[in-house]
């Protein structure tokens, strides 16, 4: 495996023969992959787990791709995937580990996925920290206008029916992703969802309180379990997170 570090964008290759370019070698992603050959390894499992040939997937804060490849690879040419990425600057890196990678059938949006369609308000992360770009405030950025729509209409201009497994990473604002998905996760065929539960970032969404996206999904008839309860089989959450950070897995099943 290729281990290089400095402040510069750079390429290295996961332990699954996935090869990916990178803003900075700081940053978390960064840094793990070129240490551990992995990013999230637990969430990269059930993705591995739950995916199979002619699958779909949906990846809402794809980043540089590093869910969104090996997703690809499950489904194969007969699958779907779309991987929604908000910051243009990281966009750029994840079209081209894909095409590094030969993922063809990925569908790229370059959007924030809201609970509305028109423009938001996007504030920038330093290169260090490339996986951090947010609808809230932070690191003193100045704010920029980038496009925004919902998943339900993405799926529509996508012509896609269903979905099997939708991953959510966007910094605390995926209680707006899932309002937008309201077709999608109250319909006939809903998703398995993995999504990122972190309070601070979510202390920063206007008009709501922490642990609002897992009540969300709770009025939708889903259950919600840790990412590890999910996969050890045991049991899940009786009542919403409200505090710390954890991987979370739901499920209408």
């Amino acid at each position: 495996m290729n281990r290089r570090f400095d402040s510069s964008p750079f390429t290295l290759w996961d332990n699954l023969g996935f090869r990916y370019e990178l803003p900075d070698a700081s940053e978390p992603i960064a840094f793990h992959l070129a240490i551990d050959g992995v990013y999230e390894p637990e969430t990269l499992a059930l993705i591995l787990q739950q995916l199979k040939q002619g699958d779909v997937f949906v990846d809402v804060g794809a980043n540089i791709g590093v869910f969104t490849i090996p997703a690809a690879r499950c489904v194969g040419n007969n699958g779907r995937v779309i991987a929604a990425e908000a910051s243009s600057d990281i966009f750029a890196f994840l079209t081209r580990n894909l095409e590094a990678n030969g993922a063809s059938q990925v569908i790229t949006v370059n959007s924030a996925i809201c609970d509305f369609k028109g423009t938001a308000r996007f504030y920038p992360a330093p290169k260090h920290k490339f996986g951090m770009g947010s609808l809230g405030a932070q690191f003193g950025a100045k704010p920029i206008e980038i496009p925004a729509t919902t998943l339900d209409e993405v799926l529509e201009e996508a012509r896609i029916g269903h979905v099997d497994l939708l991953k959510v990473d966007v910094e605390g604002f995926e209680l707006g992703v899932f309002k937008g998905a309201h077709g999608l996760l109250t319909g006939a065929r809903p998703p398995l969802v993995v999504f990122e539960f972190c309070d601070w970032a979510e202390a920063r969404v206007p008009n709501s309180r922490v642990g609002d996206a897992q009540r969300l999904l709770l009025s939708y008839g889903y259950s919600i379990w840790r990412l590890t309860d999910f996969l050890r089989g045991q049991r899940p959450l009786r009542v919403p997170l409200e505090s710390n950070y954890a991987m979370l897995v739901a499920s209408r099943q």
